[in-house]
Order: structure tokens, then C-alpha cells, then sequence
């Protein structure tokens, strides 16, 4: 069903192969978005679009590396020509590296950030001009939404490389939406921070994590996590979406430079 929230406006999502990526695809386009669904992993991006379009919403396949600049180009390029000027950009793809400080390779760093937090910057600079004439044209401001975590906010041991990414993009964001502001550009910018998600990447995450020592297994790792949340369990990925998709929309259209936290009470604590 489409509820037409975001209807007819074109929605670029990063990461969008799996996971929160994955069910933000498909909320998007439930709220009327035309969905540009971007990843590595081809075949599991093609089949988030095919499933979207199978729903009877609308939404394409590209692959892009957030880290490469001429990616980010080819999107653009493609986007222009095919679909229109996006209003809406979905910073999502991110990777992690669980290990200590002394354990983690100069090239692993340099990776993380590459995906987590460079692939930020490359996709603004790509596209937020032209989110700005959409918004110009539409009345209203586009939204850059930025994923960092709990991680952002707060220290984790063994993560330390992936902790320092997300923590650069709660700064990142706040900077950029007072800078779309100064430079007269009508794009909202805010990030979002959940807690652990129930996904592929936190289960794998959860499995190095017990061999680092943290737990004696993925399973007791895991149920460690999930008691870390007050509200009692991990998020499912549509609780994030749902999140998202509300910065997304007008209906934070007084939101900027904004720290949305999804963490079940994490942080409160």
C-alpha cells in the first residue's frame, strides 16, 4: 500500500542491497517515493527493486561505490536522465571492523572511513545542488539523512575504528546542515542512531565480537545485546526505516543538524 507521504519524489538510498538499506527501500516507496536502490551486492539489490516493483511501486537498481567518486557520477548521471533531480538522499551503506586498536590494519582504518564516512561527503557533493533545485521548485527542503549508530554517541570496545566513523558523522551532519543553511541551499541534513539492528551485518558483527572475548559465543553475545536494551530486544530493521522515512519527509520539516536516536533506551542509561 502507498501512503503518499513522500509521493512522486525521487529517493537515492545507499547500502540499500540488504539489512536497513534494504527495508528503507521498501518503506520509501511505500510512501509513494520513487526508490533508487545502490549497492555492491547486484543481485540482492536487484531483487530489493524487482520486489518493490512487484508491490506495484516503483523503483530501479544502480550499482555504486560510495567511495568512488566517479560511482557517485554515474548515479547522478543516470538519475538525471532517467528519473529526474532527487529530493531525497539516504546515506546508509556502512561497514565495521571488530578488533583492537593494535589488531586493526592502517588499511582496514582507511577503509571504514573510505565507506562510512568519506561516501557521505562524495554523495553531498554530488547531489545536494541539485536537491536544491527540486526543493526550489517544490516548496519545501530536500533531506540528506545520515547514518551513524549508538556508536556515534558512545564508546565500544573492539570497535574502535568503527566507532571514530560514526562519530565523525554526527559531527559531519551537524556542520553540513548549517552550511546548507549559510550557502542558501534548501537540504536538510540529519542522522540517525540506532541501537544494534537484527541483521546479517549485527549477527556477524555479534560473531566477531564473541571471538574477541566479549561473550563466549555469538548466541550469548547476542543475548547480552539484546538485555543491553531496556526496551528488551534488538530492533527489527522496518523500526529504523520507519524512522527514516520520517526524516525523510515533511513531516521533520523543522529538523536539521539533528540526532534522531532509535536505540530502545541504550543511551538513556
Amino acid at each position: 500500500m502507498t501512503t503518499g507521504r513522500l509521493q512522486d519524489q525521487i529517493a537515492i538510498v545507499t547500502g540499500g542491497a540488504g539489512g536497513i538499506g534494504a527495508a528503507t527501500c521498501r518503506q520509501l516507496a511505500a510512501a509513494g517515493a520513487i526508490v533508487v536502490v545502490t549497492d555492491i551486492s547486484d543481485t540482492a539489490g536487484e531483487a530489493v527493486a524487482a520486489g518493490i516493483r512487484a508491490a506495484g511501486q516503483r523503483a530501479i537498481y544502480q550499482r555504486l561505490d560510495v567511495a568512488d567518486e566517479a560511482s557517485w557520477q554515474a548515479l547522478r548521471t543516470r538519475v538525471l536522465a532517467e528519473l529526474g533531480i532527487p529530493s531525497v538522499l539516504v546515506n546508509n551503506a556502512g561497514i565495521d571492523v571488530v578488533r583492537n586498536t593494535f589488531d586493526t590494519t592502517p588499511e582496514q582504518w582507511d577503509r571504514i572511513f573510505a565507506v562510512n564516512m568519506k561516501g557521505m561527503y562524495l554523495g553531498v557533493r554530488a547531489l545536494a545542488k541539485d536537491m536544491h533545485e527540486t526543493a526550489v521548485r517544490d516548496g519545501r527542503h530536500a533531506s540528506v539523512v545520515n547514518m551513524s549508530s549508538i556508536c556515534g554517541l558512545i564508546g565500544v570496545a573492539f570497535q574502535t575504528a568503527y566507532c571514530a566513523s560514526k562519530g565523525a558523522v554526527r559531527l559531519y551532519t551537524k556542520a553540513l546542515a548549517l552550511e546548507m543553511s549559510a550557502l542558501g541551499l534548501k537540504v536538510r541534513v540529519n542522522s540517525i542512531h540506532p541501537g544494534t539492528v537484527d541483521t546479517a551485518f549485527a549477527a556477524q558483527c555479534l560473531k566477531e565480537l564473541g571471538e574477541v572475548g566479549f561473550a563466549p559465543s555469538p548466541a550469548e553475545a547476542r543475548a547480552a545485546i539484546a538485555r543491553a536494551h531496556p526496551i528488551g530486544h534488538m530492533a527489527e530493521p522496518e523500526e529504523i526505516a520507519d524512522a527514516i522515512v520520517f526524516l525523510a519527509s515533511d513531516e521533520s520539516r523543522f529538523m536539521t543538524g539533528s540526532e534522531l536516536v532509535v536505540d530502545g533506551g541504550y543511551t538513556a542509561q
